[in-house]
């Protein structure tokens, strides 16, 4: 996979509303019943909590605490901004058993 940077958690949400504001979202986001402000919560609280290098940790529990909404709504916006492109799931053999999200754009 080709790296996509991570500028700061600025530029990644205003990537995020780029992404949103794109005719292509419109059915991924309605596929999973999505309302677009949801992606835009579950956006912030993963920026606000991504390292300098744009991996964020947090799990789909913590998020749904943080944000109030279900763990099944973080769950599908979280599927939404890896297929609009903007993250991805990464783990790696130094962190066995932790899943990451990297944040990234273009």
């Amino acid at each position: 996979m080709r790296h996509r940077g991570f500028a700061g958690r600025d530029a990644w949400l205003a990537a995020v509303e780029r992404e949103l504001a794109h005719p292509a979202a419109l059915p991924i986001l309605a596929a999973k019943g999505l309302d677009p402000d949801v992606v835009r919560t579950v956006a912030r609280i993963e920026a606000s909590h991504a390292s300098p290098l744009g991996l964020c940790s947090l799990s789909a529990e913590q998020l749904a605490g943080a944000t109030r909404l279900p763990r099944a709504a973080v769950l599908r916006a979280r599927l939404a901004l890896v297929e609009l492109g903007l993250e991805d799931v990464v783990a790696g053999p130094a962190t066995a058993g932790v899943v990451h999200r990297e944040l990234h754009h273009e």
